[in-house]
């Protein structure tokens, strides 16, 4: 069985790292989400809206890093 272990991050605080799955019960969105927030056009899509928002105080997007990839 294979499991990715991610670091999450929104701008440059550290959120937590763990699965898919434990992280979206700790932000609170859905393993779907996350999922797709790992995608190219997720960190393309996050860039463009950070650059354009960066002077409003609204959240950051939320990056993930893969941090370790376990199983075969």
């Amino acid at each position: 069985m294979n499991v990715s272990i991610y670091a999450a991050y929104r701008g440059d605080k550290y959120i937590g790292e763990g699965t898919l799955t434990e992280l979206a019960k700790t932000l609170g969105v859905k393993r779907d989400t996350l999922f797709w927030y790992k995608t190219p056009s997720a960190m393309k899509r996050g860039d463009e809206r950070d650059a354009k928002r960066k002077l409003y105080v609204e959240k950051p997007w939320i990056r993930l890093v893969l941090v370790e990839k376990r199983g075969r």
